[in-house]
């Protein structure tokens, strides 16, 4: 059965991962995603369950990424990438949001840093130069957000179409996550218009928590694929000390899973929450990673020497989480801080 013939997107995800599970190596070679990988999701609508208009909740979407993460975690992290700046795209102006999605299917990759810069962004736009790192899935996107500086005044989000730019190919030489595709755009005195550019103040802000929880959405995948793996390799006749490590680990997971899907609820209600809410969630995200990281490295130290193999699949899971909880924003000290300070009464930490 096809992923586009099930009723429920929780359904196709799983027939998708399935066979990203059966591609995982040749996409890791290829260092994108299989092309038959590729045509399932977009075939299954997962790539646009947070467009503009969709009835998709940010519950829905974190589970998804992390359904196709347990089959490959390269698929798993496209999907929040292509998703989530979907969702984005969805907050410019009219004209830009048909000029994307001039074909149903367009991805949109990102980078969202604002590293680029331009002389100054003004009501007639900007002329914008720059290389940015980690545009994951940019080998199968049309645009790409890019975040631009400038000296004066706050930094912008660009709407930039593939073509104005150009990506550089010998820039993702990593050891996991290989299948997105991480790569570096760059580009020299682009024009922009105006209406392709929107100040962090009105798209990066208020949807702060939203950005960062969905990151850890694969992450918890590729934790809940090292459960699976772990589980198969030692069998029910494993001694107690296997056991007790998959037990915690499974906790962990399990854990993580629920502490994100709670802030999804939350985020569902309200996107734009208050710097106090976003705060918290952000501290949970970060702490959901570091539960998911903690369960795959206890799993794959305990697995033995024959994991080490390159045929086998805990070692690339492990090399996968580790890459993902990498992320910037999931760092545990840089996001437990501002909540503990705002819990200790610190008056410099919104709250």
């Amino acid at each position: 059965m096809q992923a586009e013939e099930v009723p429920t997107l929780r359904e196709r995800a799983r027939i998708v991962a399935a066979l990203a599970r059966n591609r995982a190596a040749e996409t890791e070679r290829l260092g994108r995603l299989h092309a038959e990988v590729l045509t399932a999701l977009q075939r299954a609508g997962l790539p646009q369950m947070l467009k503009d208009g969709s009835p998709c909740t940010i519950r829905e979407f974190v589970d998804v990424c992390g359904i196709l993460a347990e089959g490959c975690m390269s698929t798993g992290w496209c999907n929040f990438v292509w998703g989530m700046h979907n969702y984005l795209v969805g907050r410019y102006p009219r004209a830009v949001q048909e000029a994307v999605w001039r074909d149903p299917g367009t991805l949109v990759s990102a980078s969202l840093g604002p590293v680029g810069h331009a002389p100054a962004i003004t009501g007639e736009g900007a002329v914008v130069s720059g290389r940015w790192a980690f545009n994951s899935g940019c080998d199968h996107a049309d645009w790409l957000l890019l975040g631009i500086s400038q000296p004066e005044g706050e930094p912008h989000l660009g709407v930039l179409h593939k073509s104005e730019c150009q990506i550089d190919d010998g820039s993702w030489n990593v050891i996991g996550l290989r299948g997105t595709g991480s790569k570096d755009a760059v580009c020299e005195h682009v024009p922009v218009p105006a209406e392709r550019l929107m100040p962090f103040s009105r798209i990066m802000v208020p949807y702060m928590a939203l950005l960062i929880l969905v990151i850890v959405g694969p992450v918890i995948g590729g934790a809940q694929a090292a459960v699976r793996e772990f589980a198969r390799k030692i069998g029910g006749s494993a001694g107690e000390g296997a056991l007790l490590r998959l037990g915690e680990a499974s906790a962990e997971v399990d854990a993580a899973r629920t502490v994100v899907l709670a802030a999804a609820d939350e985020l569902d209600a309200d996107p734009t929450p208050d710097a106090s809410v976003t705060t918290r969630i952000v501290r949970d995200t970060a702490f959901a990673a570091r539960l998911c990281n903690r369960a795959t490295q206890r799993l794959f130290e305990a697995a033995g020497g024959a994991e080490l193999q390159e045929s086998r699949e805990l070692q690339r899971i492990f090399r996968d989480v580790t890459a993902g909880c990498a992320h910037a924003r999931l760092q545990w000290e840089a996001q437990a801080l501002p909540y503990a300070r705002m819990l200790a009464g610190d008056q410099s930490v919104p709250a």
